[in-house]
């Protein structure tokens, strides 16, 4: 009777074992599960806060891009103050060259010409330094995204690692808890036969 008891306490503890060890699994898979949604989601989010800046970076490289090939039409296209400022330097040197009588010099003409040439330079200047610093802060989103995702990828990677090292340790505990109970089953059942055998 005492080897019963003995034998039925080692089945119920190693049933005991198994439920709350198969328990504390699922509820470690569970936060792994909830991890990996919570990086998932928040790499989206990353993404998508990011995802106007690398489109106008995209944007400008292009038309950067279009630029330095042979035989392009310029892209470039004056600012709004490029007209009023190319019509008051004129404005500025005929006044200048007719103060001294010369407005219809070739001179006047050459000193106009070289202004315009100087400002398209200049305007065309500031265009690509814009496109090029737009096309940096697409740079810098990219990288952005990027340092985003791999770190989401570690962190789900981790989460995924911890997930299986515990399904792996609940089966390890199941397996001992079932060996533990056996084992103590047959003790059970070799003390009961050796006290028979005593009698």
């Amino acid at each position: 009777m005492v080897a019963v008891a003995i034998g039925g306490a080692a089945v119920v503890g190693a049933g005991s074992s198994i439920i709350a060890g198969n328990k504390a699994s699922k509820a470690q898979k569970n936060a792994a599960n909830a991890q990996i949604a919570e990086q998932r989601r928040q790499y989206d989010q990353t993404r998508a806060d990011y995802a106007p800046w690398r489109a106008a970076g995209q944007s400008a490289l292009s038309r950067l891009e279009n630029e330095m090939k042979a035989g392009a039409t310029t892209a470039f296209t004056k600012t709004p103050g490029y007209d009023f400022r190319l019509s008051e330097g004129v404005k500025a040197a005929e006044r200048s060259a007719a103060a001294r009588g010369r407005l219809g010099s070739g001179a006047t003409m050459k000193a106009v010409q070289r202004y315009g040439e100087g400002l398209a330079s200049d305007e065309y200047g500031n265009w690509w330094n814009r496109n090029a610093g737009l096309a940096g802060v697409g740079q810098a989103a990219t990288d952005s995204t990027t340092q985003a995702g791999m770190n989401a990828a570690n962190n789900i990677t981790g989460a995924l690692g911890s997930a299986g090292n515990a399904r792996a340790s609940a089966y390890a505990n199941t397996g001992s808890a079932i060996n533990s109970g056996i084992n103590n089953v047959l003790a059970a059942y070799l003390a009961h036969q050796g006290g028979m055998f005593s009698k």
